[in-house]
């Protein structure tokens, strides 16, 4: 799949220039940077919590002008989603001569780093150089990866593993709506923040429970 990636880009900014010279269409590029979560469901004991890791957007976007304040905008966006999984004082316990025992903890993390191409279609209205956009975001899963660390004490002897695991299976394709706002700062750069809320478990069907893709972004459109 990832062999795809460049030749696919150029194919974009191929046709993303052939149609700037179209009326009533503006293209350009644009990027982002952000927050990301992966939430999950998943039923650990212990203080298990998921939190937000660093993220990013880059790739081209188009807008139809359909009116005086009104577009219609599509974008093809490399994606990179990544969320942590931590589990603090987690208690580890084996078996005995008097039954379960405590023999020790072990606090827990695990970061999941995941890629897509996503093509988000929204509706933008402008008032001044202000800009409000909804839409739908539909991600195609490339590949993803993930990295565990686990350290803490065995029956009083500390201990520290880590691991990585490549191609992990995620769902093919992740939707869900997409909001943002924009500010025009001149006629070729606008400020943009997105908010992306994945509806879609992107584990795959044999696993019990379930994860879906969050993200917030602060970035530019730039346009030709």
């Amino acid at each position: 799949m990832k062999k795809f990636i460049k030749p696919l880009l150029l194919l974009l900014l191929t046709v993303g220039c052939c149609c700037v010279k179209s009326q009533n269409l503006e293209v350009g590029w644009t990027g982002s940077i952000g927050m990301s979560k992966v939430t999950s469901n998943l039923p650990i004991s212990g203080d298990y919590k998921t939190k937000y890791a660093f993220s990013g957007n880059l790739g081209m976007f188009l807008e139809k002008i359909i009116g005086q304040k009104s577009r219609l905008g599509i974008e093809a966006l490399w994606v990179q989603i990544e969320g942590k999984e931590t589990t603090g004082q987690h208690i580890l316990t084996a078996t005995g001569p008097q039954g379960i025992e405590v023999v020790g903890f072990s606090t827990d993390k695990s970061t999941i780093h995941s890629s897509y191409i996503g093509i988000p279609v929204y509706y933008r209205y402008a008032f001044g150089n202000f800009g409000i956009k909804g839409g739908v975001q539909p991600m195609i899963f490339l590949f993803a990866r993930a990295k565990d660390e686990s350290k803490g004490e065995i029956n009083n002897s500390p201990f520290e593993t880590r691991s990585e695991t490549e191609d992990l299976n995620f769902g093919r394709v992740d939707i869900g709506p997409k909001i943002g706002i924009d500010y025009g700062l001149n006629k070729k750069l606008r400020v943009r923040a997105d908010y992306y809320h994945g509806l879609t478990d992107i584990t795959a069907d044999e696993f019990p429970w379930q994860r879906r893709n969050r993200q917030i972004s602060l970035g530019l459109n730039y346009i030709f």
